[in-house]
């Protein structure tokens, strides 16, 4: 008995004699090292795991696809935005307006686009699109020379540029100041807000010798286009201060501008011509409204029509003699 328990005490001394020297060993070897050389202690970084994923070349989720679709769907529609209501607000007429807002999708956008600049493209042979170019260059002139308080491309000066380009000839009275009156509009001296005037010896659509007036009635920038002649004047208001010819001689009255019509221009030797074409005014100013005609119709759709004349045949016969100027002799029907 006595053998064999001091065998089983020898294995266990033995075992922890093994443990007891073990344990050392693995503290010593997670000391950090010290150099050799110079005494200092060296520690060695954790391994870096080299799997890890490039943030670009992360494949985005479902919810960062739909965000991403969603970010580029606003911003193409404010590029689609600005071109319709800024870049060709004043050119493009209210059926290409119409069709372009029932467009659906990018594509058809982008081709209504190409197909607007090449109906009015002067010389579509070539790369260069002329009408497109210098419509931006108005732009920018517009932009860089009318801006008051809104982009220039926004006034009237600015719209008219856009439209039709430089006048012919340009009045200007960027400080108001004395003027005398021509006779169309009563004649007489008197001083006037800033204004100026555009003169177009042919406009398509509109007519020739078109004159254009443009006023800063509130002296700070903002020239607007007016129907009223008058409205230039400083003194309209001012008992009598400006006053026309006829009003000096007495044979008018000032008050007589304020009773009624179009202008409110004193009395003249033309004064009765101003009342005979305020209509020929109004006409004038309705289609300096719409956009100007397309020159270019090359790439217009092809209508085909069949028209059927005289189905119920008849003939009509008109006879008479001019006596004078307010009497004509025609037979009279008998039977």
């Amino acid at each position: 008995m006595f053998r064999v328990g001091s065998r089983y005490l020898l294995s266990i001394v033995m075992v922890a004699a093994a443990t007891g020297l073990a344990r050392p060993a693995k503290a010593q070897s997670d000391k950090p090292a010290a150099d050799p050389k110079s005494g200092a202690t060296v520690t060695s970084s954790p391994q870096q795991p080299t799997d890890e994923i490039d943030p670009l070349k992360r494949q985005p989720t479902e919810k960062q696809k739909k965000q991403q679709k969603a970010s580029l769907k606003i911003e193409l529609s404010k590029t689609y935005k600005k071109w319709l209501n800024e870049d060709v607000i004043w050119i493009i007429t209210d059926q290409e307006r119409a069709a372009f807002k029932q467009l659906s999708n990018d594509e058809e956008r982008d081709n209504f686009i190409e197909a607007f600049w090449q109906r009015r493209d002067p010389t579509p042979d070539t790369e260069e699109n002329e009408y497109k170019e210098e419509h931006y260059r108005r732009i920018a002139y517009a932009n860089e020379h009318f801006a008051a308080g809104i982009p220039g491309w926004k006034s009237d000066r600015g719209r008219i540029y856009i439209m039709y380009g430089p006048a012919d000839e340009v009045e200007s009275h960027p400080s108001g100041g004395t003027y005398q009156r021509p006779q169309e509009e009563g004649g007489g001296e008197t001083s006037t807000y800033p204004f100026e005037q555009w003169r177009y010896r042919y406009l398509e659509g509109i007519g020739q010798e078109i004159i254009i007036e443009f006023v800063d009635s509130c002296m700070c920038g903002d020239f607007h286009m007016t129907l009223d002649r008058s409205e230039k004047d400083a003194l309209k208001y001012t008992p009598g201060a400006g006053l026309t010819d006829y009003e000096q001689l007495g044979i008018g009255s000032k008050a007589s501008r304020f009773q009624g019509g179009l202008e409110q221009l004193g009395s003249g030797p033309f004064s009765n011509n101003n009342t005979s074409k305020q209509f020929d005014r109004l006409e004038q100013f309705a289609k300096l409204q719409a956009p100007p005609p397309v020159k270019y119709k090359d790439l217009e759709e092809l209508v085909t029509t069949k028209i059927i004349t005289n189905l119920m045949p008849f003939d009509v016969r008109t006879d008479f003699v001019k006596v004078t100027g307010d009497m004509v002799l025609c037979p009279s029907p008998s039977r």
